[in-house]
C-alpha cells in the first residue's frame, strides 16, 4: 500500500499543476487582449500572451532555485499560451470596445490564482510566512508587469488602484489559515479574497487613499 504521506504529496503536486495551468491560461488571455489592443500581428500577440502567462511562474521558480523553470520542463504551458492567443485573436472583432474590460477581469483571475500558487510554493520550500506572502504577490504581478512594459503601457502595479494589495491579501489568507484545514480550503479562501477584492476595486474604483498628494 502506498504511504499516506506520498499520496498527499502527489495530490498536492496535482493541485499545484492545475492552478499553474489555469493561471497561465487566464494571464495569457490578458496578454493576448493587450496585444490586440495594440494592433499586433498573431506572432506579437502570441509572444505577449506567452510572456504574460509564464512570467510570474518564471520569477517564482528562479527565486526558489527550482530550475529549470516549469515551462522548460513542461512546454505545455507555452502551448497553452499560444492556443489562448490564437483563440482570443479569432474572436477579436466580437470584442471591439470591450477588450479592456475583458483584460482587467482575466488579469484579476490570474492574479488570484498566482498569488495562492506562489505563496504555496514558497511555503512548501520552507519559507517564512512573511516571505511566502511576498512570493505570492510577486508571482501574481510579474507577468502583468512584463505585459504592460512590452506593450508600452503604464504598468498596472504603478497605478493608484488596489492590485498588489489584493494579491497580498489573498496570499496572506492562504498562508495564515491553519494547514490542518487542508490545501483546497486554504487555496479557495485565498483565491476568493484576492479575486473579490480586485474585481470590486475594478467595478467601484477602490483605491488606497494614503499617502495624500497635492494637486499640481
Amino acid at each position: 500500500m502506498m504511504d499516506i504521506a506520498v499520496v498527499k504529496d502527489i495530490d498536492l503536486q496535482v493541485a499545484f499543476d492545475l492552478l499553474a495551468l489555469i493561471g497561465t491560461a487566464v494571464f495569457a488571455i490578458s496578454g493576448a487582449l493587450l496585444g490586440l489592443r495594440n494592433r499586433m500581428d498573431i506572432v506579437g500577440v502570441s509572444f505577449v500572451a506567452t510572456v504574460t502567462g509564464v512570467g510570474g511562474g518564471t520569477l517564482r521558480d528562479l527565486l526558489l532555485g527550482a530550475t529549470p523553470v516549469s515551462w522548460v520542463e513542461r512546454p505545455i504551458e507555452i502551448a497553452i499560451c499560444i492556443i489562448c492567443a490564437v483563440v482570443v485573436s479569432l474572436f477579436n472583432t466580437k470584442m471591439l470596445g470591450r477588450r479592456m474590460q475583458w483584460l482587467l477581469y482575466a488579469d484579476a483571475a490570474g492574479l488570484a490564482l498566482f498569488c495562492v500558487l506562489g505563496a504555496a510554493k514558497a511555503e512548501e520550500a520552507g519559507a517564512h510566512a512573511m516571505v511566502a506572502i511576498l512570493f505570492g504577490a510577486m508571482s501574481a504581478s510579474f507577468g502583468g508587469l512584463l505585459r504592460d512594459v512590452i506593450c508600452n503601457e503604464a504598468p498596472i502595479i504603478m497605478r493608484k488602484e488596489i492590485y498588489i494589495t489584493a494579491a497580498l491579501a489573498g496570499a496572506a489568507v492562504y498562508v495564515l489559515l491553519p494547514a490542518s484545514i487542508g490545501f483546497d480550503i486554504r487555496a479557495l479562501a485565498g483565491l476568493t479574497v484576492a479575486l473579490v477584492l480586485r474585481i470590486s476595486a475594478i467595478r467601484y474604483g477602490w483605491n488606497l487613499p494614503f499617502p495624500k498628494y497635492d494637486d499640481e
